[in-house]
């Protein structure tokens, strides 16, 4: 039995005006036009996937955030790559892309099938 994905997008204004496809694995969907200091552990505390775009993501957060499996970097996002190693919290930047959002999409699907 599969778990079900909570994904979690923290600054989606920041990353594109397109629509995003639906990701074709079971999962519960947040997204947040963008997300302040005091708001991040609150946001992912229950998700499985984040996505950042310029929302940073520092080791005191990540230390809290104990179902989170992989972070997709869409932008210029400060995330502590050494705290995620630590917990095996997989980091990906999403290259660039003529249509951002279905590379995110594309990323994430992959990511999950790997788990």
């Amino acid at each position: 039995m599969s778990i079900k994905e909570r994904v979690v997008f923290l600054d989606r204004a920041a990353f594109t005006t397109d629509d995003l496809p639906i990701p074709s694995f079971d999962h519960n969907w947040s997204e947040y036009p963008a997300t302040e200091a005091a708001d991040l552990v609150p946001r992912l505390f229950w998700a499985t996937t984040a996505i950042t775009h310029a929302c940073p993501l520092d080791a005191g957060s990540i230390d809290q955030l104990h179902k989170l499996s992989r972070v997709v970097v869409t932008g210029p996002a400060a995330v502590d790559d050494k705290a995620c190693e630590a917990r095996g919290i997989v980091v990906r930047i999403l290259p660039a892309s003529d249509t951002p959002g279905p590379a995110l999409i594309s990323l994430l699907e992959s990511l999950v099938r790997a788990a």
